[in-house]
């Protein structure tokens, strides 16, 4: 608290890694901070709050105990305006091998990331493509859309709907208790490999691939 409050201006880069943090409410005073690698830690979508931080670029939540995708996009959106690089791996919200996501899950669950925030070049550990931001500004709103629905209208709209994509996030509503479906949490599935390093999950990429 004494550092953050004398100095915490003056900071630029941030690993509060492994430390077992409920909140991160000590670094409102680093309002300069460049990059945040909050890994491994207890930051819950609840408890999860930043100041506003006007130059972050990378930031990392691996390993931590977000679920709610839409609840994060909304504050990242809100207190990292510039953000470029995200990386949610072992989060609940990202449904990757680590939390028993499939490929399909994963891929919608990117558009959904890209679609919310348009400076966004690499996300978990790859980059963002221009024909993937093509599609996450297509799809990504009709996920949405989707998302808000019913669980009724939910079940209309997948019947009558030839987009897979629209039709993967039916899990995210109460139809799969509703119609004892076996649907998965919604958000995409993809080819994807656990590559960590330093950061546990990417520490971003390399200078080669900037």
């Amino acid at each position: 608290a004494v550092v953050s409050t004398q100095s915490g201006h003056y900071g630029r880069d941030l690993d509060l890694s492994y430390n077992q943090l409920q909140n991160i409410d000590g670094i409102r005073k680093f309002v300069g901070l460049r990059e945040l690698v909050l890994d491994n830690n207890n930051l819950s979508d609840h408890e999860f709050r930043l100041p506003l931080l006007p130059f972050l670029n990378p930031l990392s939540l691996n390993k931590n105990r977000i679920s709610n995708l839409d609840s994060l996009l909304a504050k990242l959106v809100k207190w990292t305006p510039v953000l470029e690089f995200l990386s949610l791996i072992g989060n609940k919200a990202c449904p990757n091998e680590l939390t028993n996501g499939d490929e399909d899950e994963y891929q919608t669950y990117r558009y959904v990331v890209i679609n919310k925030l348009p400076y966004l070049r690499f996300l978990d550990s790859r980059t963002v493509s221009p024909e993937e931001r093509m599609a996450a500004h297509r799809k990504g709103k009709l996920i949405t859309i989707v998302q808000g629905l019913k669980s009724e209208d939910l079940l209309q709209c997948a019947e009558g709907e030839e987009d897979p994509d629209v039709i993967a996030v039916a899990g995210t509503t109460p139809l799969k208790q509703e119609q004892n479906m076996d649907l998965k949490s919604g958000y995409g599935k993809r080819k994807y490999r656990y590559q960590g390093r330093n950061s546990e999950g990417n520490k971003f990429i390399s200078d080669n691939d900037l």
